[in-house]
């Protein structure tokens, strides 16, 4: 509760700044508002649930005449009607920005805010801070508590995250960075890695990335990415990834004893663009999951506009080798109608699971949207399970939106 009277008295705070009159310029409000009702079964009570949840973005921009100073706003609010479950939220995030500062060399950002590095993510309360335009070099730095969601709510306490890291932009549209970060549980060190990320346009039609995330504490290699985008021909896509990742504990979970696998993948994928209404892409992948596991997994698509304001997606897959076998398709379409856009799809697997059962799993939704006016509109969209588990299971929701 404490949270959400947080997120409420802070919402009313920024509008009424927001609204005080300014002598030399005008602040700048954006609010997107969503009030929904959810309705879904709940396998683990073993019941059908109603949420009722509020979903609030607020930007407050141009707090100075120059448009540096900026607050962010993004949080939910939720209660379910069905249970005794009190009232939840979550504060995604919540700062004030400051932009261009020391002759165009500072960012800054204070508050509750994602911070993405190469070693570590996650949100803080706390601040980032970036040192930009010094030649081709830029530092950053951030640390603050970290925020844990769980369900629908924030969760723990105790924890801390913190980092830095040194880049260059050089010319080719290259950008080469390498960063340090650790998270803290109750004043003990949980994580602490290394990242480098690079990524590079040496010729126009040709790019190349990476990313390498290493793990200090327990002297392994958390992540390798690599990959190259090439543009032959126009209209023709051609790109390749590697990607090895092991599964990442805290230093002090029960977990760390066990022996795990890395992961391990090689994918290739085409995209074509037929003509502007029709593109058409296909993907192979390699995966590999460690003992001599391993399993294919080939996908084709297709996005089409037949003709004026309808759009369908289509695509089916097939994946053989570790853990079964599995093929099915995924059909979806949307059609405009002045204010109005209607939806549905369907999605068909057919899988047997390695020394275990055979199935198939079916799914059917439609949804609709109206926009009165450009403040006002209404969404909703109903879906439709059959599986092993339940062969009739639905869920949905319904929407009012508001942008102002």
């Amino acid at each position: 509760m404490g949270l959400i009277m947080k997120l409420l008295s802070l919402s009313l705070a920024l509008l009424v700044l927001a609204c005080l009159p300014a002598r030399s310029h005008a602040v700048e409000v954006s609010l997107t508002s969503s009030t929904q009702y959810l309705w879904y079964q709940d396998f683990v009570a073993d019941k059908n649930q109603n949420d009722i949840a509020q979903y609030l973005r607020l930007n407050v921009t141009r707090l100075d005449k120059e448009g540096k100073a900026n607050i962010f706003m993004y949080g939910r609010a939720s209660q379910q009607v069905t249970s005794d479950e009190g009232l939840r939220g979550r504060l995604y995030y919540l700062y004030f920005s400051y932009q261009d500062a020391l002759n165009n060399h500072l960012d800054l950002r204070a508050g509750r805010t994602f911070v993405n590095s190469a070693s570590v993510t996650g949100t803080i309360d706390g601040g980032y801070l970036e040192l930009k335009n010094l030649g081709p070099l830029g530092i950053t730095g951030f640390g603050g508590r970290e925020v844990l969601f769980q369900d629908k709510q924030e969760v723990g306490g105790g924890n801390a995250m913190s980092g830095t890291s040194v880049y260059l932009n050089l010319p080719k549209n290259t950008h080469i960075e390498v960063s340090y970060g650790n998270k803290y549980r109750n004043s003990d060190l949980a994580r602490e890695n290394i990242g480098l990320d690079y990524s590079t346009t040496p010729f126009e039609m040709f790019n190349t990335y990476g990313r390498v995330k290493y793990d200090t504490i327990n002297d392994k290699y958390n992540e390798l990415l690599f990959g190259l985008k090439l543009v032959p021909v126009k209209d023709l896509v051609l790109k390749a990834e590697y990607l090895q990742t092991r599964p990442t504990f805290d230093n002090n979970s029960i977990y760390t004893i066990f022996q795990v696998d890395r992961y391990k993948e090689i994918n290739a994928v085409i995209e074509y663009e037929i003509t502007s209404a029709y593109r058409l892409n296909l993907k192979y992948a390699k995966e590999y999951f460690g003992e001599e596991a391993d399993a294919n997994v080939y996908d084709i698509g297709i996005l089409a506009r037949p003709v004026k304001d309808l759009t369908i997606n289509a695509s089916y897959e097939k994946r053989n080798g570790f853990s079964g076998e599995l093929s099915g398709f995924r059909v979806n379409a949307g059609y405009d109608i002045n204010q109005a856009r209607i939806q549905a799809g369907i999605d068909y697997d057919d899988f047997t699971r390695q020394d275990s059962r055979g199935d198939t799993a079916k799914k059917y939704w439609a949804g609709a949207g109206y926009q009165f006016n450009k403040l006002v509109g209404l969404t909703a969209r109903v879906e439709m399970d059959d599986n092993y588990r339940d062969s009739d299971s639905w869920q949905g929701f319904a929407a009012v939106n508001i942008n102002y």
